[in-house]
């Protein structure tokens, strides 16, 4: 119900529009008309009465503009029906006034000047009916009091002429009167198709912002849940997912440029070495803390442990929890004569450190660890995957924990420099060989058996 009286409005106020601003183009007419009367019955009628009946429509014209101009200064904009109601009047009066040249300047005996005078006002109906067929009020006040007084006055002449006259005359308006009516109906059913479509393209707009404000609440969902898919719950570190589904991935690429960067014209020098550090760590005889204390006091240790890792790296390196009581660090951007002193210091940290657990007991652990340099191969950098050198890193982990505990093994090769294409595939494709034969070794970097 109210959209319906909202385009009622619509078409209502769309329909005023056309009218006044019709009425301003059209009001020049009415002066032209008047003189162009005035000017061919000056010799026929009483110059005075010309002269008076002319100035009267002027005038009226003039006042008939600043009545707009008030209008669209604004002067009561918000009383439509005051200015619907003014405008009828105006038109009331000035066909009235232009309608009454009829009673006052026709001469029976000046049949030729009857027509002509008629031929002017059916002009006025006919620029009635294309400029005021938008408002049928206005149309039919104009139109009867400009013609119709008119007609009625000339038929009351009483003469052959005027008779034949009159009745094409009504016959003229009775058909202008239906166009009138079939004109107005069109532009109201156009003025309705155009509010319909306006409002269409409105809720389209309005559904297109809502869809786009939908798809950005839906993304930055997807990616909250796509990061919580990537976080472990218990420590809140990174997990396996995160770092083969996106970190390894993003960090190949980085090596492959950094690997085109080398076989380019700036080639880099052996002093300028990109690469990772990649640290496998396992809580050692994390078992018997969960069986001695309870899973609680486990998760308090898993939990503590992590803060203890992330102590020791950068912000841009990467500390994750791939299972149980397992961890990787991956040191971003660092240089391959550090390894063995980053892993002395957070194997170290953890002896050191106190660990808290159920009922205000405390506990101290170790850790394993087992390290590689990424990548492999200094002139070969792309014949290991990143998740080969994972797999040798476990490798070390398994080893130290195999010898010890409490230690940590670096997983070196002896053709790390060789320019040997052939020899480094053949290391790259079968590692388990190539421990077996020597060409990949372990290397502890610190001896402290628990």
């Amino acid at each position: 119900m109210a959209e319906s009286e909202q385009r009622k409005s619509y078409i209502e106020n769309k329909k005023l529009t056309l009218l006044v601003n019709n009425l301003a183009s059209n009001m020049p007419g009415t002066v032209i008309n008047s003189i162009i009367i005035s000017a061919v019955l000056w010799t026929i009628i009483p110059s005075r009465k010309v002269f008076t009946w002319a100035c009267a429509n002027i005038s009226f014209v003039v006042i008939r503009y600043i009545g707009l101009w008030l209008y669209r200064k604004g002067v009561r904009a918000d009383d439509v029906n005051f200015w619907k109601q003014l405008l009828l009047f105006s038109f009331l009066v000035s066909g009235l006034l232009f309608g009454s040249c009829a009673i006052f300047l026709v001469d029976p005996a000046k049949p030729e000047y009857i027509v002509f005078l008629y031929f002017v006002l059916g002009g006025m109906v006919a620029g009635s009916l294309g400029s005021y067929h938008n408002h049928l009020p206005v149309f039919f006040v104009y139109s009867s009091t400009v013609f119709i007084v008119p007609t009625i006055a000339i038929y009351n002449l009483n003469t052959d002429i005027t008779t034949n006259i009159t009745f094409l005359g009504l016959v003229f308006y009775l058909l202008s009167s239906v166009n009138a009516r079939k004109m107005n109906t069109d532009l109201s059913e156009s003025l309705a198709l155009r509010y319909d479509n306006n409002l269409l393209i409105k809720n389209l707009h309005l559904e297109k912002k809502n869809t786009e404000l939908l798809n950005a609440q839906l993304m930055e969902k997807n990616h909250e849940l796509k990061s919580l898919t990537r976080i472990d719950p218990l420590t809140g570190l990174k997990n396996r997912r995160y770092l083969f589904e996106e970190f390894t991935p993003q960090n190949t690429k980085m090596m492959e440029k950094k690997w085109l960067e080398m076989q380019g014209k700036n080639k880099r020098s052996p002093s300028d070495r990109y690469g990772y550090g990649i640290f496998m760590l396992d809580i050692d005889k994390f078992k018997l803390v969960n069986d001695n204390f309870g899973h609680d006091s486990g998760d308090m240790v898993l939990k503590q442990f992590s803060s203890r890792l992330t102590e020791k790296v950068r912000n841009d390196d990467v500390v994750a929890r791939v299972g149980g009581e397992e961890f990787i660090i991956v040191l971003t951007d660092t240089d391959e004569t550090y390894l063995d002193q980053f892993a002395e210091i957070v194997r170290s940290h953890i002896e050191s450190s106190i660990f808290n657990i159920t009922q205000g007991r405390t506990i101290n652990i170790t850790t394993s660890i087992g390290f590689v340099f990424y990548p492999f191969f200094h002139n070969f950098p792309m014949r290991m995957s990143f998740e080969q050198m994972i797999s040798l890193a476990d490798k070390g982990l398994y080893y130290a924990k195999q010898n010890g505990r409490n230690i940590s093994v670096r997983l070196c090769c002896t053709e790390h420099e060789s320019n040997d294409s052939g020899l480094v595939e053949q290391i790259a494709s079968n590692t388990a060989n190539a421990i077996e034969n020597g060409l990949i070794y372990f290397e502890m970097c610190s001896a402290k058996p628990s």
